[in-house]
């Protein structure tokens, strides 16, 4: 009996399993690592909302009243939600200042969260 070149239909299927197990770890890995960078990306923006807003309050931009205040900001192609909520601090002299950003939508995400202190004007 001669043996002809080539592979049998057994590792041709083998073959294919591997290759088709591979091609979805790859896929998997290719679909987490686009969520992260989105959600990355997100965070970034929403940080750095809080972050100005915080330094426009410092700056007296924005008024420094006690109490919860919301805000809607179109910002890097998305709609954000801003939450402010200022309140005393154990030193009179000092505001509570707590910042909240949200990606806006009929379920808001939660994206960053800021806390610090800011003087507190006469």
């Amino acid at each position: 009996m001669k043996r002809s070149e080539g592979f049998t239909l057994l590792e041709v299927m083998v073959a294919l399993s591997i290759f088709a197990t591979l091609s979805v770890a790859l896929y998997s890995a290719a679909q987490h690592v686009a969520g992260n960078s989105t959600g990355l990306a997100e965070r970034s923006l929403a940080h750095w909302l809080a972050d100005n807003r915080m330094n426009e309050l410092r700056a007296g931009m924005h008024p420094l009243a006690t109490g919860q205040q919301q805000d809607r900001l179109d910002f890097g192609g998305r709609q954000w939600l801003l939450d402010s909520q200022v309140s005393s601090a154990p030193d009179p002299r000092l505001r509570k200042v707590n910042l909240e950003v949200s990606v806006a939508g009929a379920k808001p995400v939660r994206r960053a969260l800021l806390s610090g202190f800011i003087e507190a004007r006469p």
